[in-house]
């Protein structure tokens, strides 16, 4: 039997997790918050999964109500907002909610990956021997992750993104499309690494970088 799981977020974003997890084939999707109330009692674009109102003001008490609707308390992030995916994954996770991993059949993953909750995998990645996942993060569509990487929790990295071995992704931060980090390099927590930069050198903390060879061109604040 499958597992119910709760959506948190029903924009494009959601659109690419409900793809994911019918191909894995192993969740039933109960609804999807979302705190735009245009969006409730509507269905998604993939039949009939609801919308049900949101986060917006944190309501623990609404939150148990959809549990006992609904039969659950495993939940998957499906908005890719960098500025909440960590906020809404302490909360959920703090008032009993529990993450899943949704990992699509044709991404190749290593046995000996050590993988987190709450991570999503898509369509054509490749996870080599050894690294470690953490908690919240996205690998997109034909991206890399090669051997002893160590990425850490709600790290979001999109599609076409090549990581060498041994390096270091710290929490937090937004690896943009096509971006080549080579090997052993560290990127700091809070960065953003702009679409097609190759990093070449350590970036540190709380960064906005890019280029080839990518540079550090102001604070993220």
């Amino acid at each position: 039997m499958k597992e119910k799981i709760i959506l948190i977020g029903a924009g494009q974003h959601c659109n690419v997790v409900i793809y994911n997890a019918i191909q894995q084939d192993k969740f039933t999707i109960s609804c999807i918050l979302d705190p735009d109330k245009n969006k409730w009692g509507k269905k998604s674009n993939f039949g009939d999964i609801y919308i049900e109102k949101g986060y917006r003001d944190y309501d623990v008490e609404f939150l148990e109500s959809i549990k006992e609707k609904y039969k659950t308390n495993k939940f998957f992030i499906s908005l890719g907002s960098m500025k909440l995916r960590k906020k809404l994954y302490d909360f959920f996770v703090k008032y009993g909610f529990e993450p899943v991993n949704i990992i699509h059949p044709n991404a190749i993953v290593s046995n000996s990956a050590i993988l987190g909750k709450g991570i999503l995998i898509e369509a054509g990645c490749l996870v080599t021997p050894s690294p470690k996942i953490g908690d919240n993060v996205v690998i997109n569509t034909g991206s890399q992750v090669n051997h002893d990487n160590i990425i850490e929790d709600h790290v979001y990295i999109a599609s076409g993104v090549i990581l060498s071995g041994g390096v270091h992704i710290k929490e937090n931060t937004l690896i943009d499309d096509g971006v080549i980090i080579t090997l052993g390099r560290t990127v700091g927590k809070n960065c953003i690494i702009g679409a097609g930069s190759v990093v070449t050198k350590d970036i540190e903390d709380n960064s906005i970088a890019y280029g080839s060879p990518c540079r550090i061109i102001r604070k993220n604040n």
